[in-house]
This record gives structure tokens, sequence and C-alpha cells, in this order.
């Protein structure tokens, strides 16, 4: 059976470019296909495989400090809705347009960061201040 992966996680890197390697070959050896972002800030990830090989995926991937508590999403599809394993190094793993500010995370994600909001929250604002 076949499916997809998404994630994120703001935590430090040191060196983005060891996350790369290490990702690329991790996804390599595990057949996978998608599209993999890393950056000082974090990393950001959607990748398609055997459900087998998303599973050590994870469990490879839980084993990085900063990644131990990444939440990760199913989804329905395949490692055929990928061209091919992307995996790249940015200046920042979110890019904020017309916005030259850089912003700093920690062990706990964005420092200074907005309060998370639970799915209930989100749809009373909406409510309130939705179209």
């Amino acid at each position: 059976m076949q499916k997809i992966l998404l994630y994120y996680k703001f935590t430090p890197i040191q060196d983005p470019l060891v996350v790369k390697l290490w990702q690329k070959s991790l996804t390599n050896g595990l057949n996978l296909r998608g599209r993999i972002l890393v950056s000082k800030q974090g990393i950001n990830g959607t990748v398609g495989g055997n459900i087998d090989d998303l599973k050590a995926y994870i469990k490879e991937t839980k084993e990085f400090p900063g990644f131990k508590d990444i939440v990760f999403k199913w989804s329905d599809g395949s490692r055929e809705n990928f061209p091919r394993m992307s995996v790249k190094v940015r200046r920042e793993l979110v890019g904020f347009q017309n916005s030259d500010s850089e912003f700093t995370v920690d062990e706990r994600g964005v420092v200074g960061g907005g309060t998370h909001l639970k799915p209930k929250q989100i749809h009373e604002l909406v409510e309130k201040y939705g179209d």
C-alpha cells in the first residue's frame, strides 16, 4: 500500500547541508520520492512511497534530536505523485514575500511566535471576522 507523508518542524539545525545529505541518502535507500526543504530553521517535507518504507523513514527521522516530536500527517497518494526525490537547503524554511526580516527558532519552535490555535478556535475566528 502506498501513502504520502506531510510534515514540518521548526527547530535549530546547525548544519543544514549534513541534514540534507542524510535525508537524501535515507529517502533514496527507502525508495521514496517527494520534496524536502532544510534550513537553519528546520525541515519541511512531503514524501511518498510504500507504507512500510514510510514507517521506517519516520522512525529514522525521529532519531535526530530536534525531530523527535515531529507530527507526520498521512495522505492518500503514492511515490508516483512525484517525479523524483528532491532535497534542498534553503536560506529560510518559510519565505515571507516582501520581507527581509528573519525569525529565530529554538528547541520549542519559533521564538516569539504566535499562539497555537485548535481547529475550533480557527472556525470561531472565521465566523467572527471572515467573509
